[in-house]
Parts: C-alpha cells; structure tokens; sequence
C-alpha cells in the first residue's frame, strides 16, 4: 500500500509542498521583475540587432512567475518551460558544429537539455529529480 501511494505521489509531485510560498513568492517577484527589464529592454533596443529575443525572454519569465505562484498551472507551464530549455539548447548545440565548441554544447545537452525534454514531454520530473523526504 505504501509503495502505490509513493508511486502516485511521483507522479503528481506538483501536488506535493516541495517549495514554501515565501520562496514561491520571492520567485514570482524576480521573474516579474525580469520580465519587466525584458519587455522594457525590447521596446528601445539601442544598438541591439533584434528585439524579439527580449520578447519570448520576457515571456519566458512570465512563465516562470506563473508556474511558480499556481502550482495547479504545473502540468501545463512545466512543459512550456521544458520545450524552452530543449529547444534553446538544441539550438546552441546545432549553432556550435560551426564554432568549434561542440563538445560542451554536447554536455549541456545532455546535462540540461535532454532532462528538459523529458520534462517537456511527461510534463513532470525525472525520478531521480524529485525530492526526497
């Protein structure tokens, strides 16, 4: 019996009180304040080549305020923010074959990106990402 509740709550880990609503607030309040410093930064990009980067940065942040003050909006901005990462980090593994340094492109592949693929797909944590209590 215990080890089906354990399985479930595996599986439903954002149901769990991992993280105190003081540091989800404190979160909250960081990502909001990047995302402002992006969207303003994408307004007037003095000398900067493209604006939109500042654009999907500032919604990324906002991303990350949402998730991180509705725990119930887990299984949604969960995979948002696992495609960002993945993508991002294809991305720089794909640029790199070019610069040379596909070597640590290939590690933070591996590293970071795949464990956020995954996230971006089953929409929750590896096993091993999980807190233990």
């Amino acid at each position: 019996m215990f080890k089906e509740l354990r399985k479930q709550q595996m599986f439903k880990f954002w149901e769990l009180n991992l993280v105190s609503a003081g540091s989800r607030i404190i979160i909250a309040v960081i990502a909001l304040v990047c995302a402002a410093g992006f969207f303003l930064t994408a307004l007037e990009p003095n000398g900067l080549a493209d604006s939109y980067t500042f654009y999907g940065f500032a919604v990324f942040c906002l991303v990350i305020a949402i998730s991180s003050l509705s725990p119930k909006s887990h299984p949604i901005t969960l995979r948002m923010i696992g495609t960002i990462i993945f993508c991002g980090y294809l991305t720089h593994a794909g640029g790199s074959l070019t610069h040379g340094h596909l070597g640590r492109a290939l590690v933070g592949l591996l590293v970071c990106g795949l464990p956020a693929g995954y996230l971006a797909i089953q929409g929750k944590y590896l096993r091993w990402g999980v807190l233990k209590r």
